[in-house]
């Protein structure tokens, strides 16, 4: 990425303040890894104020940054030779502006903490070392004394009953 130098200004603070979660969740969604979400964040606004962003509304805008934020993150991973696995496009943006609608993905993350209270024994040991502590599949396999297959079948199996209770409640 080239240098740029953007000025603080109001408007600047209100795109980066009113849109960096959003972006920030949206490249968590696309399955960005921990270690290129920050940098991929501040790129993606970087790109837009260098660019002369003209601001055309809340939704526009957000569509914008998505895009930009995408093909970034497609950009990085071919750099890496890794290729993200991400569906249609048009799939992955009608599901995310469907998450976000009026209340920002609240009624999912509510409905999320409620349906992970279910999880227990090594279903949740397996969750916790993924998510919260960051730990690979192999990492996770070896410390629990499984195969990293198996690790890999309890986070599947475990990610299904998770949404299928997260479809269920919020479907209420």
């Amino acid at each position: 990425m080239k240098s740029v130098s953007v000025p603080r200004t109001r408007a600047v603070e209100d795109l980066v303040g009113g849109h960096q979660a959003s972006v920030r969740g949206f490249l968590v969604y696309l399955g960005c890894p921990s270690c290129h979400l920050d940098d991929l964040v501040q790129d993606v606004f970087l790109s837009v104020l260098s660019a002369r962003f003209e601001d055309r509304g809340h939704a526009s805008t957000a569509a914008f940054l998505r895009t930009v934020a995408r093909n970034l993150f497609h950009k990085a991973m071919r750099r890496e030779g890794r290729r993200p696995v991400i569906g249609d496009p048009a799939l992955v943006e009608a599901a995310w502006v469907e998450f976000e609608s009026d209340d920002h993905g609240q009624a999912y993350v509510a409905a999320l903490r409620e349906c992970l209270l279910t999880v227990g024994g090594r279903a949740r040991t397996v969750l916790e070392l993924r998510y919260h502590s960051g730990l690979r599949r192999a990492t996770i396999a070896s410390r629990l004394k499984l195969s990293e297959g198996g690790v890999k079948s309890i986070l599947v199996r475990t990610r299904k009953k998770l949404r299928n209770c997260i479809e269920r409640r919020l479907a209420r």
